[in-house]
């Protein structure tokens, strides 16, 4: 961790770019990867070309929201690095939720970041009910080393930060837009939801939020199915805040549509079907529904 107060270890802000995301990942492909430590970051006043799961594309006004893409080098084996788009989503959400008491704030699987009245007055918009996305997340593993990719390190983790994987998790977040400045029907921002915050606040505060999550997850040794303490309690702090969890669902995965109950987090979706199967989506589209499905 930087000296002082501030929690980061590197941080650079432009003015505008095409995608903090795409900057970052060619960074460190290149000569300058290592000037990128863990919890570095780089943030954009603004974005022309910016990036979502897949090919979606993060829509926001020349100013007023935070997009920042932040570098983690987690201690952590390989085959646990599913994990860490949940994780990073949790620190995100912890963040809105220490703001907005008198909203309810989750996650929906698997990068989204969620607010819903608690008196539940706002209206249901088709695959979000009546929840509304505040933030989305992006995470990108940049392998340092072929070394890294054989079987027999799967499961161990990194001695050093420096011989980890660098992984990119871009963040967006929407802070001072009003309904105007919003995309979808299904978005809002901290001004809308009636919460006065500044930029700068909020990129400190998800930094220190993610360094400490990140913190406890590599204690727990990765991996939140099996039973340590840490694990555990992450694990269960996951699930908790996890609105995706006991809903029907609608999931557009790369292999077909799935329908049935999300039940769970390993850390792909569990889903279990009409029929009890039970399908574990690692990537998806996921349409909450409120009424059975056919």
């Amino acid at each position: 961790m930087s000296s002082g107060s501030s929690p980061f270890e590197r941080l650079v802000t432009v003015p505008v770019t095409g995608s903090t995301q795409d900057d970052l990942r060619d960074a460190l492909t290149g000569p300058e990867a290592s000037s990128w430590p863990h919890l570095s970051a780089l943030r954009a006043v603004a974005q022309s070309a910016g990036r979502g799961r897949g090919d979606h594309v993060w829509t926001t006004p020349p100013t007023g929201a935070l997009l920042v893409s932040f570098v983690l080098r987690p201690l952590v084996p390989l085959a646990y690095l599913g994990w860490l788009p949940l994780v990073a989503g949790l620190a995100v959400r912890d963040v809105v939720a220490a703001r907005a008491r008198i909203w309810q704030v989750g996650t929906k699987w698997p990068n989204d970041v969620v607010v819903a009245p608690r008196d539940g007055s706002l209206p249901d918009v088709p695959g979000w009910g009546g929840l509304r996305k505040v933030g989305g997340l992006l995470t990108e593993v940049v392998m340092p080393s072929p070394r890294l990719e054989g079987a027999a390190t799967q499961r161990r983790a990194p001695a050093r930060r420096d011989t980890a994987c660098a992984v990119v998790v871009g963040v967006g977040l929407n802070v001072c837009q009003d309904d105007a400045g919003l995309p979808v029907p299904w978005a809002a921002s901290l001004r809308t939801m009636g919460l006065e915050a500044t930029v700068d606040g909020l990129l400190t505060d998800v930094t220190r939020a993610l360094g400490q999550v990140t913190g406890t997850w590599e204690v727990a040794g990765g991996d939140l199915t099996a039973p340590t303490a840490g694990g555990q309690q992450l694990g269960a702090r996951l699930r908790q805040t996890c609105t995706t969890l006991g809903r029907r669902v609608r999931v557009q995965a790369p292999g077909g549509e799935v329908v049935g109950t999300a039940v769970d987090l390993r850390p792909g979706l569990v889903v279990t079907d009409a029929s009890g199967r039970e399908h574990v989506l690692s990537a998806g589209d996921v349409n909450h529904v409120r009424y059975p499905v056919a």
